[in-house]
Protein backbone atom coordinates (compact mmCIF):
# COMPACT_ATOMS: atom_id res chain seq x y z
CA UNK A 1 0.00 0.00 0.00
CA UNK A 2 1.19 3.52 -0.87
CA UNK A 3 2.50 5.78 1.88
CA UNK A 4 0.07 8.45 1.72
CA UNK A 5 2.35 11.14 2.76
CA UNK A 6 0.80 14.87 2.39
CA UNK A 7 2.00 16.66 -0.33
CA UNK A 8 2.13 20.83 -0.71
CA UNK A 9 3.13 22.73 -3.60
CA UNK A 10 2.75 26.15 -5.20
CA UNK A 11 0.74 27.22 -8.57
CA UNK A 12 2.35 29.93 -10.75
CA UNK A 13 0.46 30.85 -13.83
CA UNK A 14 3.64 30.41 -16.17
CA UNK A 15 4.05 32.84 -18.89
CA UNK A 16 3.61 35.76 -16.06
CA UNK A 17 5.53 33.80 -13.15
CA UNK A 18 2.94 35.03 -10.71
CA UNK A 19 2.08 33.11 -7.47
CA UNK A 20 -1.50 32.74 -7.65
CA UNK A 21 -1.46 30.20 -4.21
CA UNK A 22 1.31 30.16 -2.06
CA UNK A 23 -0.07 26.71 -0.42
CA UNK A 24 -1.50 24.36 -2.40
CA UNK A 25 -2.44 21.32 -0.69
CA UNK A 26 -2.51 17.88 -3.28
CA UNK A 27 -5.37 15.48 -2.98
CA UNK A 28 -4.13 12.42 -4.49
CA UNK A 29 -4.82 9.61 -2.07
CA UNK A 30 -8.76 8.59 -1.65
CA UNK A 31 -9.28 9.57 2.00
CA UNK A 32 -7.94 12.77 1.56
CA UNK A 33 -10.23 13.45 -1.64
CA UNK A 34 -13.00 11.74 0.31
CA UNK A 35 -12.92 14.07 3.27
CA UNK A 36 -11.22 17.39 1.07
CA UNK A 37 -11.94 20.77 2.62
CA UNK A 38 -15.39 19.19 4.39
CA UNK A 39 -13.84 19.50 8.00
CA UNK A 40 -12.84 23.52 7.91
CA UNK A 41 -14.69 26.64 8.53
CA UNK A 42 -12.96 28.20 5.94
CA UNK A 43 -9.61 29.02 4.22
CA UNK A 44 -6.89 31.07 3.79
CA UNK A 45 -6.73 33.16 0.94
CA UNK A 46 -3.54 31.90 0.21
CA UNK A 47 -4.57 28.35 0.18
CA UNK A 48 -5.92 25.69 -2.47
CA UNK A 49 -6.47 22.39 -2.61
CA UNK A 50 -5.39 20.14 -5.56
CA UNK A 51 -7.32 17.40 -7.22
CA UNK A 52 -5.18 15.58 -9.75
CA UNK A 53 -7.02 13.01 -12.09
CA UNK A 54 -10.27 15.08 -10.91
CA UNK A 55 -13.58 16.05 -13.23
CA UNK A 56 -16.29 16.75 -10.81
CA UNK A 57 -16.66 17.59 -7.00
CA UNK A 58 -19.20 17.85 -4.30
CA UNK A 59 -19.61 20.00 -1.65
CA UNK A 60 -22.51 17.89 0.54
CA UNK A 61 -21.15 18.95 4.23
CA UNK A 62 -19.38 21.79 3.25
CA UNK A 63 -19.22 24.94 5.53
CA UNK A 64 -18.99 27.31 2.80
CA UNK A 65 -18.73 28.33 -0.82
CA UNK A 66 -15.44 27.20 -2.87
CA UNK A 67 -14.35 28.71 -5.82
CA UNK A 68 -13.26 25.93 -8.83
CA UNK A 69 -10.29 26.04 -11.53
CA UNK A 70 -10.63 23.29 -13.77
CA UNK A 71 -7.22 22.55 -15.34
CA UNK A 72 -6.49 20.04 -18.81
CA UNK A 73 -3.83 17.76 -18.56
CA UNK A 74 -1.04 20.35 -19.83
CA UNK A 75 -2.75 22.29 -16.55
CA UNK A 76 -4.30 24.97 -18.49
CA UNK A 77 -6.79 26.88 -17.16
CA UNK A 78 -10.40 25.45 -19.25
CA UNK A 79 -12.78 26.01 -16.85
CA UNK A 80 -13.51 28.61 -13.69
CA UNK A 81 -16.26 28.42 -11.49
CA UNK A 82 -17.37 31.01 -8.60
CA UNK A 83 -19.42 30.46 -5.87
CA UNK A 84 -20.26 26.70 -5.75
CA UNK A 85 -22.35 26.64 -2.74
CA UNK A 86 -22.68 24.33 0.29
CA UNK A 87 -24.51 20.84 -0.98
CA UNK A 88 -23.67 21.45 -4.61
CA UNK A 89 -21.54 19.25 -7.72
CA UNK A 90 -20.11 19.68 -10.14
CA UNK A 91 -18.89 18.27 -13.16
CA UNK A 92 -16.61 19.44 -15.16
CA UNK A 93 -16.01 17.61 -18.53
CA UNK A 94 -13.50 19.51 -19.86
CA UNK A 95 -11.26 18.84 -17.00
CA UNK A 96 -8.09 16.65 -16.07
CA UNK A 97 -7.68 17.77 -12.93
CA UNK A 98 -9.69 20.39 -10.72
CA UNK A 99 -8.35 23.23 -8.15
CA UNK A 100 -10.79 24.50 -5.10
CA UNK A 101 -10.35 27.17 -3.04
CA UNK A 102 -12.64 29.54 -0.60
CA UNK A 103 -15.03 31.57 -2.47
CA UNK A 104 -14.12 34.76 -3.32
CA UNK A 105 -10.79 34.49 -4.71
CA UNK A 106 -9.53 37.82 -5.16
CA UNK A 107 -7.50 36.99 -8.44
CA UNK A 108 -8.96 37.86 -11.52
CA UNK A 109 -9.19 34.10 -12.73
CA UNK A 110 -10.46 34.69 -15.80
CA UNK A 111 -8.41 36.91 -17.37
CA UNK A 112 -6.06 33.86 -17.62
CA UNK A 113 -8.56 31.39 -18.98
CA UNK A 114 -6.72 29.17 -21.25
CA UNK A 115 -3.21 30.07 -19.70
CA UNK A 116 -1.20 27.26 -18.81
CA UNK A 117 -0.07 27.02 -14.58
CA UNK A 118 3.16 25.69 -13.49
CA UNK A 119 3.36 23.58 -10.29
CA UNK A 120 5.77 23.57 -8.05
CA UNK A 121 6.36 21.03 -5.12
CA UNK A 122 7.39 22.59 -1.89
CA UNK A 123 10.48 20.95 0.07
CA UNK A 124 9.56 18.38 2.66
CA UNK A 125 10.50 20.91 5.40
CA UNK A 126 8.66 23.91 3.98
CA UNK A 127 5.61 21.54 3.91
CA UNK A 128 5.74 20.46 7.09
CA UNK A 129 4.94 24.48 7.83
CA UNK A 130 1.60 24.21 6.50
CA UNK A 131 0.49 20.61 8.23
Amino acid sequence: MATETLEFGRFYVHSYNLCLWKRVKVMRYFPQRLMGMLKLRGCNRQTAYWFPCCRSIHTWGMRFAIDVVALDRQQKIVGIYRNIQPGQFLRCPEAYSIVECEAGCQLPLEIWFGEQLRFELMTETEGELYE
